[in-house]
């Protein structure tokens, strides 16, 4: 008679530990699409000036918000 190979069941992978629930700050995230040429000029001020593109783009955005507030839309 033959005996029956009892095989143990296969260890599932632990489940990784829930993220962290961010604060809400209040803000959104985002995509843009800019040209090459556009980005890669916003890179280089980047640079030259040690701050993120991403902080240039908020400055350019709360300078056209400064220029267009007040206006109707």
């Amino acid at each position: 008679m033959l005996a029956k190979r009892v095989t143990a069941p296969a260890q599932l992978p632990e489940s990784p530990a829930p993220a962290k629930a961010k604060a809400d700050d209040g803000k959104i995230t985002t995509s843009l699409r800019i040209d090459t040429d556009k980005l890669e000029a916003l890179k280089i001020i980047a640079l030259r000036e040690r701050v993120r593109v991403n902080d240039l783009v908020l400055e350019g955005i709360d300078h056209v918000i400064g220029l267009r507030r007040g206006r109707a839309t």
